[in-house]
């Protein structure tokens, strides 16, 4: 079984550490699997490892962070969101931040 293979089960059973393994994996395609897959898992770890990433140097892990955060729904997320924002100079992930602010705007309301 490959590693998306893996982190694909893993998310079926919400097993987010072994996942966790895989954020900094130097296969690209493995590290926005898993990226991508905390935030469908949605725990405590996953949340505080995403927020890292918002500051990572590659803006398609920021991108990645950003959308993982904003699928994952924590409300406590839209204020780092928010300050990712203010700093933010890729168009790409500016605009992932504003989007996955609105989603986490439209899940409270």
């Amino acid at each position: 079984m490959g590693k998306i293979e893996s982190i694909a089960k893993n998310v079926e059973k919400k097993k987010e550490a072994p996942i966790l393994k895989l954020i900094h994996s130097k296969d690209k395609s493995v590290q926005l699997a898993a990226i991508e897959a905390l935030g469908k898992v949605g725990k405590d770890d996953s949340f505080n490892a995403l927020i890292v990433l918002l500051t990572d140097d590659d803006a398609d892990v920021r991108e990645a962070a950003v959308k993982a955060l904003g699928e994952m729904g924590n409300d406590h997320a839209r204020a780092h969101l928010q300050h990712a924002l203010s700093k933010e100079n890729n168009a790409k992930v500016e605009a992932a931040l504003k989007h996955a602010i609105e989603q986490l705007r439209n899940a409270r309301d």
